[in-house]
């Protein structure tokens, strides 16, 4: 009832309105809400896309972008887990680890390296990487299976040794799906970049977000003539409705105590 109230009400104001140079309420009050999720300043912005998918290619597109932009080009290998689902656009497809999934579109997406835990990192150039993504905690499509205790913390450890983003896709895993609000949290560990998706609305809508940090939000500013800008956009990105409807369910999270009541259920 209380999402219901939220996008009947935002019905009643604008139903739509394109995020390709302009803003609405909704889409404001979510980035505000999502970004206080987290430490004061750790993730402070907030990119709007449509689904699981695309939240993963706005952080890949945003990592490759980033590294072009402050003169580290040969950066460009990215790094994934054996058993990784994160979508089925190509970019994100490029990076999974599913046969299933992804065999047949192989040889086109992202330059990618699958390894199957913390210790195989240590033997990668890693002065040519850009990212590592991973499903935190626990992967979905490959049967839900478990990380090991510890394992987020040290790939974040690793990355900040060597200079590497670290990508989480959250889009499973994201609004009480492990018992925090975030799979990242039990290990008290920040990305780079955080997809988000599904759980964002409720369920009600397709809605995603991609969240980073200010260190690289600043390194896309500057005159439009020197076109740094994240040039991304489909036509429903940051869809009234859809944040409206994100609303409620943080509303809903905060009012009725899901996460508190989450432990006697597990």
């Amino acid at each position: 009832p209380v999402i219901d109230a939220k996008v009947r009400e935002q019905l009643d104001k604008i139903a739509h309105c394109s995020a390709l140079g302009f803003s609405n309420e909704p889409a404001i009050e979510l980035a505000a809400k999502l970004v206080e999720l987290f430490p004061s300043g750790e993730l402070s912005r907030v990119f709007y896309s449509d689904d699981g998918s695309t939240a993963i290619e706005c952080a890949c597109k945003m990592s490759v972008q980033y590294r072009q932009l402050v003169g580290e080009e040969n950066r460009t290998a990215f790094v994934s887990f054996s058993g990784a689902y994160h979508g089925d656009t190509v970019g994100a497809a490029s990076l999974g680890g599913i046969g299933t999934f992804h065999d047949r579109f192989a040889s086109i997406g992202y330059p990618v390296t699958r390894v199957g835990s913390v210790e195989e990192l240590f033997d990668l150039p890693s002065d040519e990487i850009n990212a590592v993504i991973i499903e935190p905690l626990i992967q979905g499509a490959a049967g839900m299976r478990n990380w090991p205790s510890g394992m987020l913390k040290r790939i974040r450890e690793w990355c900040d040794a060597n200079g590497v983003f670290l990508i989480l896709d959250e889009v499973m895993t994201g609004f009480g799906r492990t018992g925090r609000m975030f799979a990242c949290q039990h290990e008290n560990v920040i990305p780079d970049f955080l997809c988000l998706a599904k759980g964002l609305t409720g369920g009600y809508m397709p809605l995603a977000a991609t969240l980073t940090t200010e260190k690289v939000f600043e390194a896309f500013l500057g005159k439009y003539e020197e076109l740094k800008t994240f040039f991304y956009g489909h036509s429903y990105c940051a869809n009234p409705l859809g944040c409206a409807a994100a609303l409620g369910s943080l509303k809903v999270f905060e009012e009725e105590g899901v996460l508190d009541s989450l432990p006697a259920k597990i």
